[in-house]
């Protein structure tokens, strides 16, 4: 069991909305006096996954790292230390919009990497409408493979839906190969692809023994993670796409009883499931109701299967579902009150129970299906929450911009690149230091990127790669737009392969309005936006009673910040050959006004330039967002500025570490 991390906020209670950096940006000092709400140290050592022996990153010294709790509409600062001897960031994922303008953690696109041997404080103020289930991980290279934790926002309010007690599952994937030894890979001429991963992850257990292969396991990291629970329960799981490049499908032997209510941050009308499908990034919360004690006849353990999709091969893993206090007798007199979001919960890497010594299943258990294109595709919707705004209706769509993606091999360089409309674009290298200067940087500095200021016409008009401005190699949106992003996948060149891609935004959520097979066609997707037609709520009430109830339209989407790019076939008939897209919609406001990444979440994609990035309105309204009311910002324009203290002393050395210069933006 590791310890659980909690922020107690420094700021005061605000509204429901994000408060305005503009108004509340002011330099200060953070000395050795000053003590952060909570604290992360990276660094590099050597674990056992997978009863193996891996060179791995890891966060204050596990994988996966300690859940860390935040308060909504508070304060808390996070002091991450780069004890790696490469270079680092921690992102936020899915809260953005609830940091700091120079603390996303994306490199290259709103800060510099933190150097080996120094620390970083990131401000985050999640609002109250972020509730839900999160992660943090690194942002630097294949570091995120086992650099990241469970990040949960606790609810303000009552909770929307009823239950008991909730449990993490971080679903990750294993490679033997150390990380830099993957990047390199990934990046030689010819490049050495690393091939599917050897096992999946469960809290950091495979669940691949024993078996009558490995009969008797070394360790705990490839027996069955261990799901207590007790009869009669109702238990919200948290589940968590923490792979690398995996999609996962997950059952629960005889329970088949799931009910989904959140989806990357963002609460909706319970939806019932038989099992879930998870890929990179995402994350679901779904209400699990266990079995009474009648029902259980004794019988206390149940297999949990999880299986890969749309990779070269099946990828298996296995954990259990253990009834504990299942044998009828007198309930217990109350000890506490009942746990909630707000308690302890569910979390360890390590088994609370003793290790199984129950063989694995053969084979499978549970038929899970073999397409995992049309999983509850156009079903999720928001209930008309306190800051959930409402979507954007086709009527208000003042642009669309068509974003075709896939693998190609550069003759020139012998390289094969990641490209999306014929561009790719890399973040920082792991090994520091760095030149190359973040965008955000640049833009607050002279109002350029790549020397050149975004340009909307320009990227408007840009035959080869549409949308993207070529100078700046920026996309750009303008203030009170709402733009449709269409992600077109297409075959690999010269190989006419096809991958899937789990797309993720930076800088807030969008609204996902659904996919399909073959070239994307406006009038094909208004037909399938109209054949899921939705009957409005018109009420706060999940249940849907009361309001302006009864009001047909079509599927008007739903919040998210990372959904699939699904492959509808192996290989295509020739390179380039498009076939499947999703839909997005994005509203650029005041609210998300910035520098903002938006990639394919599988890190050696990242790693291969699957990234574009986006600037939410003009050089002028991000100064104006970002920059501080008095005093300046030289510290966060420099690799290694007085933003980043360095570590004195080795992990021992607090006290001893001096003063550093940040900017707080929220009061």
């Amino acid at each position: 069991m590791f310890p659980l991390l909690h922020g107690f906020g420094l700021g005061a209670f605000v509204s429901f909305f994000l408060i305005s950096c503009t108004n509340a940006a002011r330099p200060v000092h953070h000395d050795w006096n000053f003590i952060p709400d909570i604290v992360l140290r990276v660094s590099v050592a050597t674990i056992q996954l997978n009863c193996q022996p891996r060179l791995s990153t890891l966060v204050n010294g596990t994988y996966p790292g300690p859940p860390v709790y935040l308060e909504p509409e508070q304060t808390t600062w996070i002091r991450v230390y780069n004890d790696a001897p490469v270079n680092t960031t921690m992102h936020w994922h899915g809260l953005s919009l609830s940091t700091a303008p120079f603390a996303d953690g994306s490199p290259q696109a709103s800060q510099w990497p933190i150097p080996p041997g120094h620390f970083f404080d990131y401000e985050l103020h999640p609002n109250a409408y972020d509730a839900g289930t999160s992660m943090y991980h690194c942002h630097v290279g294949f570091q995120a493979i086992t650099g990241s934790g469970p990040l949960i926002v606790k609810d303000a309010s009552p909770l929307p839906y009823p239950y008991d007690d909730e449990v993490i599952m971080k679903i990750g994937d294993f490679y033997p190969e150390d990380d830099h030894t993957i990047e390199s890979m990934l990046t030689w001429a010819p490049i050495v692809w690393p091939g599917d991963p050897t096992a999946l992850l469960v809290n950091g257990q495979s669940g691949t023994a024993p078996s009558p292969q490995n009969p008797t396991p070394s360790d705990s990291s490839c027996q069955p993670w261990i799901m207590d629970v007790e009869p009669d329960k109702t238990y919200r799981v948290r589940l968590i796409g923490g792979t690398a490049i995996s999609l996962v499908l997950m059952g629960f032997e005889d329970h088949s009883n799931l009910t989904i209510i959140e989806t990357d941050n963002a609460y909706v009308y319970p939806v019932e499931t038989s099992y879930m499908q998870i890929d990179s990034g995402q994350r679901f919360s779904f209400l699990l109701k266990t079995k009474g004690r009648d029902e259980l006849r004794g019988r206390s353990t149940f297999w949990i299967q999880l299986e890969t999709r749309q990779e070269n091969r099946v990828i298996s893993a296995w954990a259990l579902l253990n009834y504990v206090n299942h044998q009828k007798q007198p309930p217990p007199p109350p000890q506490s009150p009942p746990r909630s979001s707000k308690g302890r919960i569910q979390y360890h890497p390590a088994n609370p129970s003793e290790p199984t010594n129950t063989t694995i299943p053969s084979s499978p258990i549970l038929t899970l299906p073999s397409d995992v294109t049309t999983w509850l595709e156009y079903t999720f919707q928001n209930p008309p929450f306190a800051g959930y705004d409402p979507p954007p209706p086709s009527s208000e769509v003042t642009r669309r911009v068509v974003i075709s993606t896939l693998q190609i091999l550069n003759t020139t360089s012998n390289r094969t690149l990641m490209v999306s409309n014929n561009a790719s674009w890399f973040d920082a290298a792991p090994q520091g230091p760095t030149t190359q200067i973040p965008y955000l940087v640049e833009m607050l500095q002279s109002g350029t990127i790549n020397g050149a200021a975004p340009d909307f016409d320009r990227g408007a008009s840009n035959p080869d790669s549409p949308g993207l401005d070529p100078l700046s190699q920026s996309y750009s949106a303008r203030i009170g737009e709402v733009v449709e992003i269409v992600w077109q996948n297409a075959a690999s060149s010269p190989a006419r392969v096809f991958g899937a891609h789990p797309m993720h935004a930076h800088g807030g959520s969008y609204w996902d309005m659904g996919s399909g097979p073959g070239v994307y066609d406006p009038e094909t997707h208004a037909t399938l936006l109209q054949e899921h037609s939705v009957v409005t709520a018109g009420s706060q009430d999940p249940g849907g009673e009361g309001g302006r109830a009864g009001i047909t339209t079509p599927y008007p989407g739903s919040r998210r910040d990372t959904t699939l790019l699904y492959k509808y076939a192996s290989q295509g008939q020739y390179p380039g050959e498009p076939n499947g897209w999703r839909v997005w919609r994005v509203r650029v406001t005041q609210r998300n006004v910035g520098v903002w990444m938006i990639h394919c979440h599988i890190l050696q994609h990242m790693i291969m330039g699957q990234q574009t990035v986006w600037v939410f309105g003009t050089p002028e309204e991000i100064k104006n967002h970002t920059m501080p009311v008095q005093g300046n910002l030289d510290g966060y324009f420099t690799y290694g500025g007085n933003v980043v203290g360095k570590i004195v002393g080795g992990r021992g050395g607090r006290g001893k570490e001096g003063r550093i210069e940040v900017v707080q933006f929220f009061e």
